[in-house]
């Protein structure tokens, strides 16, 4: 007769045993069902419980101009100050990189420097700067011989030099954390082969650092999404945010349906920014070298 073998009854603890490493995992997955799952889930059903007679708030917030318009003008806020970071925040940290260690912290701190301040008094001294009589007008004026200023405040122009203040220190730290991963013998290795300076820098050192522009950007674009002050301050009235009139709509006039439906999709607007961000930093490849 051939022997059967009886295999004990399954029990939790040969999970635990088993996948000892996962444990670790539980305190963190544990925290974030509870902080962030479960509010999330709350919000949506929250934006799915639509009152007899009244519009799906998803319809309202994708139909009605005013939320196209908030939606836009967050988008396209969150958008400039991500391409404005990069073209300011990259030669910043390069030059920080390639700096002498003294000058580097010197820069550096220069860079950091603005985190002294809060984010409401930083908002109001560029009213100082770029207002009609500001600094930045009084010596476009001489230098160009306008006659009227240059509109730089209550615009998509001065929110987005707001909100750059605010973001170019992340991207800058960023940038400079994708940089000193790049083996320094690389580009000199690429100058002695017969490549000139910038095209060794374009070839060399450039792709090497796309990991950190990707994740600067994204970080940049996510983060700049849910400004609040910088707006309301250097924007005004015509560059209402979807922040700004989240507040109004739950706060203000209790219309905690259509706010939770506008909250949804500006979640499911960060989403599909990380998700181009996985997709262009192909995370979850490894390469071996």
């Amino acid at each position: 007769m051939t022997a059967v073998a009886v295999r004990p009854p399954w029990h939790p603890g040969q999970f635990l045993v088993g996948n000892a490493s996962l444990v670790w995992l539980v305190p963190g997955l544990a925290a974030v069902a509870v902080l962030f799952v479960w509010p999330i889930a709350n919000l949506l059903l929250v934006s799915l419980d639509v009152a007899a007679g009244t519009k799906s708030p998803y319809l309202a917030v994708l139909t009605e101009p005013i939320y196209l318009r908030v939606i836009s003008n967050t988008a396209v806020s969150s958008l400039g100050t991500t391409i404005v970071c990069l073209l300011v925040g990259y030669p910043t940290a390069y030059a920080i990189h390639v700096l002498p260690p003294p000058w580097r912290l010197v820069v550096l701190s220069s860079v950091l420097f603005s985190y002294a301040v809060g984010t409401m008094p930083r908002a109001f001294s560029w009213i100082v700067l770029l207002g009609d009589r500001g600094l930045v007008n009084q010596a476009l004026m001489s230098a160009f011989d306008l006659r009227e200023p240059v509109q730089m405040l209550y615009n998509q122009a001065g929110v987005i030099i707001g909100m750059t203040h605010v973001m170019l220190p992340f991207m800058v730290l960023t940038l400079l954390g994708a940089m000193a991963r790049v083996p320094d013998r690389l580009v000199p290795a690429a100058r002695t082969l017969g490549a000139g300076p910038l095209r060794a820098f374009a070839l060399v050192f450039l792709p090497l650092t796309m990991p950190g522009i990707l994740a600067g950007m994204m970080m940049t674009f996510i983060y700049s999404l849910g400004f609040y002050v910088v707006p309301a301050v250097l924007g005004g009235a015509g560059q209402t945010t979807a922040v700004m009139i989240l507040r109004d709509l739950t706060v203000g006039q209790g219309r905690w349906g259509i706010g939770a439906a506008l909250s949804i999709t500006m979640i499911v607007i960060c989403i599909l920014g990380a998700a181009v961000y996985v997709s262009l930093a192909r995370i979850g490849e490894i390469e071996e070298y």
